[in-house]
């Protein structure tokens, strides 16, 4: 039944029945309206089919305000991209999608920065005024959500060791990168010129790089929130330069419900929401030589059978470990025979 409206949404500016701004805000407050449904298992479902309807909307008035010239490359693009997208979506496994997950924002990172440098080429205004702002924000976050991004897959594919990355003095690494950064953001603010944002994508990218690899696999789950609340940004910043109220509107709920589920996996998995966003700050690079010596209890499957039967009440938490070892059925075996 949401295909109806939704053909009708796709077909009313094609012809001529209502306006592109007018069809922008109902594909704006559809994707709102996907934020809400997403909120509850009941409305799951809904929330998904109104994002489709409302992203179907606003890919209808973008194509529609472009020259006719471009529709050409414009056609290859979107094909090429849903034959490669829907190639990969089939073939990866449901325990793969968080590296996939972070493999698909490092695209959003790649267009922020192509998007900001391109857009400044084509309005070459030096100063400190939106436009410009929204170029080296663009840039900045695009670099660093998208070096991020790979190393996250990396890791979470196994193509990467999981260990954190612990440099000598990697806080102070940090915070001269970003300090180099606001240097280059207020060389480009003040003068212009293309050197600034080429300088920003190598900078951007190495911040990248080491504020996640210096956190461990095992809270690459969180820093994939981190980075869809970055690609988020990202997505603000095009909007801006694209003079797009639907791209920065969408790039504001991605961003904002991004960090608000960071800080709710933080919580949950007990992590300090600080220590993963800046790259492990409260860990303390160990010394060469030095080995840390951990405690480890061992259990037989004898001692857990024992130890559930003598038990009052089980509480089983399943997770991402419990998906990786392919246990599911096991566990509802164990469950069933408990009860």
């Amino acid at each position: 039944l949401f295909a109806i409206p939704g053909l009708a949404l796709v077909g009313a500016p094609l012809m001529g029945m209502a306006s592109l701004e007018s069809t922008g805000v109902v594909s704006q407050l559809l994707c709102i309206g996907a934020i809400g449904g997403l909120s509850s298992m009941q409305t799951a479902q809904m929330g998904c089919k109104l994002g489709m309807v409302g992203m179907a909307g606003g890919l209808t008035t973008t194509l529609l305000g472009m020259p006719s010239d471009a529709y050409m490359a414009t056609a290859a693009l979107l094909g090429s991209g849903a034959v490669v997208g829907t190639a990969v979506g089939m073939k990866v496994e449901p325990i793969a999608l968080p590296q996939t997950v972070a493999a698909f924002h490092s695209l959003v990172g790649l267009a922020a920065m192509v998007t900001s440098i391109a857009s400044y080429q084509a309005h070459p205004v030096p100063g400190c005024n939106l436009h410009n702002v929204a170029s080296i924000f663009g840039d900045f976050i695009g670099g660093v959500t998208l070096a991020g991004s790979l190393v996250a897959f990396g890791k979470l594919d196994g193509r990467m060791d999981s260990a954190p990355l612990s440099l000598p003095g990697k806080n102070l690494i940090n915070a001269g990168a970003l300090a180099a950064q606001i240097g280059l953001g207020a060389q480009f603010l003040t003068s212009g010129g293309l050197t600034p944002l080429w300088a920003t994508v190598a900078l951007s990218n190495a911040m990248g790089y080491h504020l996640v690899a210096s956190v461990g696999g095992a809270d690459m789950p969180v820093c994939i929130t981190v980075l869809n609340s970055y690609s988020g940004w990202a997505l603000v910043a095009e909007g801006f330069l694209l003079d797009s109220p639907l791209i920065t509107v969408i790039g504001s709920l991605i961003g904002f419900s991004g960090a608000i589920l960071t800080k709710i996996m933080c919580d949950a998995m007990n992590r300090d929401i600080m220590n993963v966003i800046f790259g492990g700050m409260n860990v303390v690079a160990k010394k060469k030589g030095a080995e840390e010596v951990k405690e480890h209890t061992e259990c037989t499957a004898d001692g857990a059978a024992e130890i559930l039967a003598e038990a009052k009440n089980v509480l089983i938490v399943p997770g991402y470990g419990m998906a990786v070892a392919r246990c599911q059925n096991s566990v509802a075996s164990i469950a069933k025979t408990l009860t």
